[in-house]
């Protein structure tokens, strides 16, 4: 059976055994209530009294309230991103020691690069360069003094690897395939894995201490290796900035020079493995053990994320999300926090639960464009859209942006709205034509009909053509009250800083105008010194 339908036979047993009242998603009121007390809790007094782990705690935090809040000025996040700083830095040279090192060096990375990836460039470089350092003969990661790798530390590290290729920093491609190699070779015959893995020789060998919680760690860390070596086909995200980082402009200088190792490994290297890692689950669906519950609940949901990959296919409320939800509603305690255990401080704890409960994998991923043949390419699902432009084949979705901008051009744009342009709406593939419509598009932003204006703004951040910042900047000066959000918007796709905002809900202020054109204006000329910008009228 191949590897999709047997995991959608699987999803379907599952579904079935869920009540219809516990349909959940990330922004139910009653999972909102959950994450706002975790929050409450976090930014308590007594939980700020002490920190059982002090570097690895505040980093963990600090993520989490970032991915909850989107403020890089909270209290919490600027204290995370300068232990994680402060941090990286120390990996240089290797001063960093102890047992939590891999830990701390993984979720520093993760925070880091999902804060802004070009200031914090240089701790990222350490970070990698550390953990190519450490890597252990046969691809496994795990304490410094051992040399058998550790499932549990090798997830947090192929996570750190993942987040950091998905900000356009160049992950070694033979360091990713030796762990994957490495994660094929102490695979339990059950289909999990172990604590301390033992090496297979060729085959499968029985490995120590296999749980329910390290078998998620397993198969997510064999996944998300997969997809930074684009085993699963290219993927295309859709939708707002929120989502996930979109694939925009990178900074040149962000990328490694140097031309990366050809991929050896295919998918069929992986498929044999991950069916029985997904056999392994259906048959283990519940957890099981004293320790590492809510450790092994923020495992799950990065596994289920990446399995959605696997599929290509997303689930507003999963079964295993529902029933996660309801038992850490059961868990909460009266301050908000989820306990600690003896193993794990309470503040470690809520961390993974928040984590689980706002799925910040799938937001990582972004939208997963269900309509893209499995890897990436191939004729839209709707064949009779097919149409002849010039001498090449296009679909309706890319043929519209024609009429749409012959519209919008002829100020014909009455009744049409930004939010009714639909999302799957692209951009010609081919470079002129495509050039040509991005300069119309630009031009429009100056246009004297304001839903032309908004429209413009909000196609633009799909072009991944820089040069059209100016234009953006421009326009976030805009008197309609809608035009410079979307402006920044698209500005923030390009840049990849998804998580600068001056403008609040409310109609643009004046000031907030002034603030996000300096931001943006200072960004831009980073990039290019000899701009000028100008003043322009209508």
């Amino acid at each position: 059976m191949g590897l999709l339908r047997a995991w959608l036979v699987i999803c379907l047993c599952w579904t079935a055994s869920v009540p219809a009242w516990g349909q959940y998603y990330p922004d139910h009121p009653d999972v909102q209530k959950l994450v706002n007390a975790g929050m409450k809790f976090l930014r308590s007094a007594e939980n700020q009294r002490v920190l059982q782990y002090p570097i690895g705690e505040p980093i963990l935090v600090g993520y989490t309230v970032l991915k909850v809040t989107g403020d890089l000025e909270d209290p919490l996040v600027v204290r995370g991103l300068r232990v994680a700083q402060q941090f990286a830095n120390s990996l240089e040279n290797r001063r960093a020691r102890g047992e939590k090192v891999m830990y701390e060096a993984s979720i520093a990375a993760v925070l880091l690069a999902s804060a802004d990836a070009n200031k914090y460039r240089e701790e990222l470089g350490k970070v990698l360069y550390f953990l190519q350092a450490v890597q252990k003969p046969h691809g496994g990661f795990g304490y410094l003094d051992k040399p058998t790798g550790d499932t549990s530390q090798v997830q947090y590290v192929m996570l750190a690897l993942w987040t950091m290729d998905q900000v356009g920093i160049a992950v070694p491609v033979e360091m990713v395939e030796r762990t994957i190699n490495y994660l094929r070779a102490t695979m339990d015959p059950s289909g999990g894995w172990g604590y301390q893995g033992k090496l297979g020789n060729g085959r499968l060998v029985p490995q120590d201490g296999v749980t329910k919680s390290l078998a998620t760690a397993g198969a997510g860390s064999l996944i998300i290796g997969a997809d930074i070596l684009g085993l699963f086909g290219k993927r295309r995200r859709l939708g707002e900035e929120d989502d996930g980082v979109p694939p925009a402009f990178v900074r040149v200088d962000l990328l490694d020079k140097q031309n990366r190792k050809r991929v050896e490994l295919t998918k069929a290297d992986i498929e044999g493995p991950l069916n029985l890692a997904l056999q392994y689950h259906q048959r283990n669906r519940g957890f099981t053990g004293a320790y590492w519950y809510y450790y092994w609940r923020y495992s799950q949901e990065r596994f289920e994320s990446f399995v959605e990959i696997v599929n290509n296919r997303q689930e507003k409320s999963p079964a295993w999300y529902n029933e996660g939800v309801i038992d850490l509603a059961r868990k909460q305690n009266d301050k908000g926090g989820w306990g600690a255990d003896v193993l794990t401080s309470e503040a470690v704890n809520t961390a993974f639960a928040i984590l689980f409960l706002i799925r910040s994998t799938q937001k990582a991923i972004g939208k997963i464009d269900e309509g893209l043949a499995f890897g990436g390419y191939g004729l839209p699902q709707d064949v009779s859209n097919v149409k002849l432009m010039g001498n090449r084949i296009v679909n309706e979705a890319e043929m519209s942006v024609q009429n749409l901008l012959e519209m919008l051009e002829k100020q014909e744009a009455a009744g049409i709205e930004v939010s009714l342009v639909p999302e799957h709406l692209q951009l010609s593939e081919d470079p002129q034509q495509r050039k040509q419509q991005v300069a119309r598009l630009s031009r429009l932003l100056i246009s004297g009909d304001y839903l032309a204006r908004r429209v413009a703004a909000r196609l633009l951040g799909r072009t991944d053509d820089i040069s059209v910042a100016p234009d953006l900047i421009y326009a976030l000066t805009d008197p309609d009250p809608v035009v410079p959000k979307l402006a920044e918007e698209s500005l923030r796709l390009l840049s990849r800083k998804l998580l600068v905002r001056h403008f609040s809900s409310g109609p643009p202020t004046d000031s907030q105008r002034s603030e996000a054109e300096a931001f943006w204006k200072a960004w831009y000329l980073g990039l290019q010194p000899d701009y000028v910008f100008i003043d322009r009228t209508p």
